[in-house]
């Protein structure tokens, strides 16, 4: 086979990545043309038709040949190197390539892993946010029906002590004007000789200008009258305080 022949071969098997000194056990470093045919016969042993019988491989026959040609031929054997070489540095390229590919895809994934981390932090802020925000509010309105509750059973009691007061004041003044009511008929009955006449009683104590005097029917009825109308008002500014608390507690559920 001539020189172009086996550089073509040479080229084609550089360009496949077939390694022709790993193929004959040679050191690519070698550089004596004897050693090459040396480190054939050694391990042309092996795939020989005589040493193999039946497991015999034409294909890796030939190839053994082939490599054993390529590198025979100065020529093929440099046009193979520099093909090996060429392989080599586009594989070198590739893998650096392929290393800053890897470096961005690592530096893109690791940047959207942080930017979640920080995604998730932020969400975990605000929904510890949101929880204190209705833990604070609950708080706000358990305080707030507390003090409406205290407000409320202090009017109650007011109303209460205000009611019993009145009442025993419009007791005292319907016993006066019973009383009252007595004594003018208690007088009549006496114009009429119908009772004895009043002695002053020794013990009785003096009377000294309007003191001890009865209160008058107009008095009294008036005086009732105020009373009933603080008792009413007090009744209606309860309503109306419970009216605007029912509100206000609307108006925070809503």
């Amino acid at each position: 086979m001539d020189t172009k022949d086996l550089t073509q071969k040479a080229t084609d098997y550089a360009s496949q990545n077939i390694d022709l000194y790993a193929l004959i056990g040679l050191d690519p470093a070698t550089t004596d043309p004897k050693q090459i045919p040396r480190a054939w016969r050694k391990s042309s042993l092996l795939h020989h038709p005589d040493k193999a019988g039946d497991a015999f491989d034409p294909d890796k026959w030939a190839l053994l040949e082939s490599a054993r040609d390529v590198l025979l031929d100065a020529t093929a054997r440099g046009a193979y190197d520099r093909g090996r070489e060429a392989q080599a540095l586009r594989a070198a390229e590739r893998a650096q390539v392929q290393g800053a590919r890897k470096r961005m895809i690592d530096e893109l994934e690791a940047a959207e892993g942080e930017a979640k981390r920080r995604r998730d932090e932020q969400e975990e802020k605000r929904r510890e946010l949101e929880r204190e925000k209705a833990r604070m509010g609950e708080e706000l309105r358990r305080r707030r029906a507390e003090e409406d509750e205290r407000f409320r059973r202090e009017a109650e009691e007011k109303r209460n002590r205000e009611e019993d007061e009145g009442d025993e004041r419009i007791q005292e003044l319907q016993r006066r004007l019973e009383e009252t009511r007595r004594r003018k008929a208690e007088k009549k009955a006496r114009k009429r000789g119908e009772l004895p006449p009043e002695t002053e009683s020794k013990d009785a104590p003096k009377t000294n200008g309007g003191e001890g005097k009865a209160p008058k029917w107009e008095d009294l009825k008036a005086r009732m009258i105020a009373v009933q109308k603080k008792r009413d008002a007090a009744k209606l500014a309860a309503a109306q305080e419970a009216a605007a608390g029912t509100a206000e507690e609307d108006g925070t559920t809503t």
